[in-house]
């Protein structure tokens, strides 16, 4: 198993509620990310978003990288699963099974982070490739 680690930036944060009924309110966020570090890559998601409070939130959405990842490029699907409370927001991910392309085919892993508002995000993700 390999380790990449790095940033993210967090770009064009396009959040709309489509639910409001306080306090809880439903919203959709499109996002563009740039990750920097041993992953440098854009992707693109937009994240399902529940918030049951003010003071935090639920969220899950796909993310679809592009780029290169150990010298490698290509592309692959994270499934993102996290929360946001007390200003830290904390996700999960999952790399989608059969989802890498080019050198980046087989691609498999599990990874996250965590951040608080406006600061860094700094990432974790474990992968593995084919021989």
């Amino acid at each position: 198993m390999l380790t990449a680690k790095g940033t993210i930036k967090h770009e064009n944060w396009n959040e709309k509620p489509y639910r409001e009924a306080p306090p809880q309110k439903s919203t959709t966020a499109d996002i563009e990310c740039v990750f920097d570090g041993d992953l440098m890559a854009k992707a693109q998601t937009t994240f399902l978003m529940q918030y049951p409070s003010e003071k935090a939130c639920h969220y899950a959405g796909y993310l679809l990288v592009d780029g290169a990842l150990g010298g490698k490029t290509g592309t692959f699907t994270i499934f993102e699963v996290g929360t946001w409370e007390n200003g830290v927001a904390s996700s999960r991910w999952e790399i989608i099974k059969g989802s890498g392309t080019g050198a980046l085919a087989g691609i498999s892993g599990t990874g996250s982070y965590a951040a608080e508002h406006d600061k860094t995000v700094h990432y974790r993700l474990d992968y593995q490739l084919p021989a």
